[in-house]
């Protein structure tokens, strides 16, 4: 399928409508493509902080479509940040909105962009019903074992159904906050390691490990990193800032159908992963996501003692199964 129809399936653009796609040369030849398939007519402008570019996107309509395509490295560093997001159209724009994944490629474009709405909209409705007042336990046959609690899973649009509407794209992920110093477990990740920002500053680019790398974690912070060199390295360097960055924030679970890159942005976005979120950003300076594969999360209620004997309620696995605690 052409990424037109497939950009078609998730923002209900029509024949009249009109693609606006703001790119940078890092990702134009993505536009390019969409293009050159001449589906749609099809308008494509670098991003630009003058007026001129502003009025054009001001003067779409509420059926048109206005893309961000942008590299990592232009969306922070030339000033879009400021007026683009992946979370919320911008106030003024009328037109529908997609925020494409910052440094996607071609190829998981694509791949992102095929996955059945079915599986994402199942994918968000079975994390919606893991009870927030329960701990959650997340396993993996790669050795993960840690338990946790969460506040309710929150995601945001990932389709337009609406003149108007936004979408972040291709299907990224449902998450949760976790509760302050409840973590306590092991995590192995067997995917990637993220890009380690401080305060802007890259500290390390890891990307797709060669051999599970072992966290400890204790009352939410990680306390020791165990593994090959990367393992070692990563350990460095995330030990060397403050010790808030060690704190495990958040449980992601990613909604696409794609192939591991070794880029956070697209492996976090896997449906047969998850990942566990670690620093608040606005807070410390810094938010490290780390990727497993094949995960199963499921919930139990907490430990009842009734008359000098315990009792665990049953619970439920993501995959929908019944189990008794």
């Amino acid at each position: 399928m052409s990424i037109s129809n497939l950009i078609q399936k998730w923002s209900g653009i029509n024949e009249t409508s009109k693609i606006l796609i703001i790119v940078d040369d890092i990702q134009k030849s993505i536009a390019d493509s969409i293009k050159e398939e001449k589906i749609y007519e099809v308008q494509i402008e670098y991003f630009s902080k003058n007026d001129a570019f502003f009025s054009l996107l001001k003067s779409m309509k509420s059926s048109d479509l206005v893309m961000v395509l942008l590299s990592i490295d232009t969306y922070m560093k030339s000033g879009a940040n400021e007026y683009f997001s992946a979370l919320k159209k911008p106030d003024w724009l009328i037109a529908k909105y997609i925020f494409v994944r910052l440094d996607i490629s071609k190829e998981s474009l694509i791949q992102g962009l095929s996955t059945d709405k079915e599986l994402v909209y199942d994918k968000i409705e079975e994390m919606n019903s893991l009870n927030s007042d329960a701990i959650i336990t997340v396993t993996s046959e790669s050795g993960t074992n840690i338990s946790f609690r969460v506040n309710p899973f929150t995601t945001c649009s990932h389709e337009i159904i609406t003149d108007g509407g936004f979408a972040f794209l291709p299907p990224s992920e449902t998450s949760a906050d976790v509760i302050t110093d409840t973590a306590n477990g092991k995590i192995v990740i067997d995917m990637t390691v993220g890009q380690l920002y401080h305060f802007g500053e890259l500290i390390g680019y890891f990307g797709l490990v060669s051999e599970p790398i072992m966290l400890i974690v204790k009352d939410g912070i990680i306390a020791d990193i165990y593994g090959d060199n990367m393992a070692t390295e990563f350990k460095d360097k995330l030990f060397g800032l403050p010790i808030e960055c060690r704190k495990l924030v958040e449980l992601g679970q990613g909604l696409s159908k794609m192939e591991p890159t070794g880029l956070i942005g697209v492996d976090e976005s896997i449906i047969d992963s998850c990942h566990f979120g670690f620093g608040d950003g606005w807070k410390c300076g810094t938010h490290l996501d780390l990727v497993i594969k094949n995960p199963i999360i499921k919930h139990y209620e907490a430990v009842e003692v009734i008359h000098g004997k315990t009792n665990k309620r049953s619970g439920r696995n993501t995959n929908g199964t019944i189990w008794q605690g």
